[in-house]
């Protein structure tokens, strides 16, 4: 009997068909990396189900706890909030799991300085509010970090001045830096709309008038610090000008007048 071969052109659509629609396979050694990141955690009763007998995702679900899984299976971020965890974000390990977009160790005890996070640039949440945190953040901090949309660093203890690449991130939608000793005046923000970004700088050592771009913020994001300026009350216009006018023109008069005095006295002499 003859052995039927389909046209060539319906087995190469065949293939194409297959590999267009294989499904997204996440990586294998996702899961002895996060086992690594947990090894540099301190506390980690609450990730007892951390382990290699099965993977963290299938799917949505989230066989890890505190893990975010997408459709396909992919580690898409950590929500580990509350667990009252410390010791050291390992970032350089995290880094290797490529589909991270979000992070967030909200209410642990986190100490020293923020993060390193050069690595994980394609990140588009970090969520560090109510730790330990201390410290300046280098200005760079967040250079290239063009899909972070949501920054929270409130209640820690960092200082030093507003990161300037903070202000040049395009899509940022939501800064939280409240409760902190940053200092210095608040840097004027570069994305092109401001209309739908949140910020709070609540309770730190700022000084200074506000940028114009922030001027539609709520008051209270601004309170407990030394501004002015939309939307608080106007900065105060220094006299300082106008003092050493006045006492210019107090010494012209002086002179003038003890001219005509000599000049009478030397017509009577």
């Amino acid at each position: 009997m003859a052995c039927f071969r389909p046209p060539y052109w319906l087995t190469l659509l065949t293939i194409l068909i297959s590999l267009t629609w294989s499904p997204a396979i996440a990586d294998q050694k996702d899961p002895a990396r996060l086992i690594k990141f947990k090894s540099s955690l301190s506390n980690v009763g609450e990730l007892s189900n951390w382990n290699d007998t099965v993977p963290p995702c299938n799917g949505l679900k989230e066989n890890w706890k505190g893990v975010i899984c997408d459709k396909d299976g992919n580690v898409f971020g950590l929500l580990l909030e509350n667990m009252g965890l410390s010791g050291t974000i390992d970032t350089d390990t995290l880094a290797e799991i490529t589909t991270i977009r979000t992070l967030s160790f909200t209410n642990n005890s986190f100490e020293g300085s923020i993060p390193n996070l050069e690595k994980m640039v394609p990140l588009r949440g970090v969520f560090f509010s109510y730790n330990k945190f201390s410290g300046e953040i280098g200005g760079d901090a967040f250079s290239g970090m063009s899909e972070l949309r949501k920054v929270e660093m409130g209640n820690n203890g960092f200082t030093g001045k507003i990161p300037i690449s903070l202000t040049q991130l395009p899509i940022l939608v939501d800064l939280q830096l409240q409760n902190n000793a940053f200092e210095g005046e608040i840097p004027d923000f570069e994305q092109k709309d401001l209309s739908d970004l949140i910020v709070n700088f609540a309770n730190n050592k700022l000084d200074g008038s506000i940028p114009n771009g922030l001027s539609n913020q709520d008051p209270k994001s601004f309170a407990g610090n030394n501004l002015c300026g939309k939307p608080l009350s106007p900065c105060e216009i220094s006299n300082s000008t106008g003092s050493s006018s006045s006492r210019r023109s107090s010494s012209r008069i002086i002179i003038i007048c003890s001219c005509f005095i000599m000049v009478i006295r030397l017509r009577y002499m």
